[in-house]
């Protein structure tokens, strides 16, 4: 896999004579680096070797350089900004942007905002458009790095904020979906030495363009009418009211029949006995891969509880075909209904 991403740090500013982003972002410029990955539970890679591909430049610490980026950055797979807290101790993963200037001292331009907007049209705050659950699973036991929700009220936080107010006001996509942008601030390299940062950086910028591949179990449940249980997202998750089969993601250290009968106890309140594979599925969505498990599956229970569903019932294949299905579960479903639900 290769990928290409816009990365910046910025020049020394105020008191510092030195700026470890310059020192850290120039050693990556105009290079190419071959990434080796490990994946980390419960998500996978879509691939564990990357070929990254580095161009960016160095900015200026005033308001041209906040801005510098934004005419480059849609001919990218991925954006890393990268600039120095001079307090932190840590490498510092920013999660969002903060509509809001306000400098303890002047930029580079002697400008001295004081709790001004960043942009007087835009949301108070901007999230980063990275896969986060992904990638705070990469680095939780790093002790070297740690996930931030302030990225300050200076220029790196201009910076940030203008980068995503940009991807998002011009619907700027990879893969279909917003091209993944986040903030990078690291500490003296007193703290951290280069070459370890530099690690830290090269396996990030691996890791922030793929798309995570989740693993999913589904369970087929026939009933004595040879109809199949159908499951319906509740509305306030992601694609609620659409249908699906009760089932779930297969979490560290488990097998797909662990996860499987955790989930059915879990959404139904029942003991299941998880019989043999019946498909495998893979669906790319906007914001990962899912690769989808569906077994068949048994149980003796009379009662089914509705502990993470808006409703479930069970079908035959007529009322199957006019249910509106998750998108990863529709060709699947057609399947089933094709070879008739007494074949399972």
């Amino acid at each position: 896999m290769k990928t290409r991403i816009w990365l910046t740090g910025f020049e020394p500013f105020g008191s510092h004579a030195e700026n470890p982003s310059q020192a850290l972002v120039e050693l990556l410029l105009e290079t190419n680096h071959v990434q080796e990955l490990v994946t980390t539970p419960p998500y996978r890679l879509e691939s564990e070797q990357v070929e990254v591909q580095f161009n960016g430049l160095i900015l200026s610490v005033d308001e041209e350089g906040s801005r510098r980026s934004l005419q480059e950055i849609g001919d990218f797979d991925a954006v890393i900004h990268v600039g120095l807290n001079e307090n932190a101790q840590k490498i510092r993963l920013e999660m969002c942007a903060i509509n809001e200037s306000d400098f303890r001292i002047p930029d580079n331009q002697g400008r001295m905002i004081q709790e001004s907007f960043v942009d007087d049209s835009g949301l108070a705050l901007l999230h980063t458009t990275i896969h986060r659950p992904s990638i705070v699973a990469a680095f939780q036991d790093n002790d070297l790095v740690e996930i931030s929700e302030d990225c300050g009220r200076f220029v790196c936080n201009e910076t940030y904020y203008r980068t995503l107010h940009h991807i998002q006001s011009n619907d700027l996509q990879r893969r279909s979906r917003p091209i993944p942008a986040i903030f990078v601030h690291i500490p003296p390299f007193d703290f951290i030495p280069l070459d370890r940062q530099l690690e830290i950086l090269l396996e990030l910028s691996a890791r922030i363009s793929q798309k995570p591949v989740v693993q999913v179990v589904g369970g087929v449940l026939v009933n004595d009418r040879d109809e199949i249980l159908a499951c319906k997202r509740a509305t306030n998750q992601v694609m609620g009211g659409h249908w699906e089969f009760p089932g779930g993601k297969v979490e560290a250290g488990e097998t797909t029949s662990m996860a499987l009968e955790r989930e059915l106890f879990e959404e139904l309140g029942i003991q299941a006995q998880v019989g043999p594979l019946i498909d495998k599925v893979v669906h790319d969505y906007p914001s990962m891969i899912v690769s989808i498990e569906f077994f068949q599956c048994s149980s003796d229970a009379k009662v089914y509880s509705q502990n993470a569903h808006d409703d479930f019932r069970w079908v035959d294949e007529e009322s199957a075909a006019n249910l509106n299905w998750l998108p990863a579960d529709v060709d699947f479903v057609q399947g089933l209904i094709k070879r008739g639900f007494s074949s399972i």
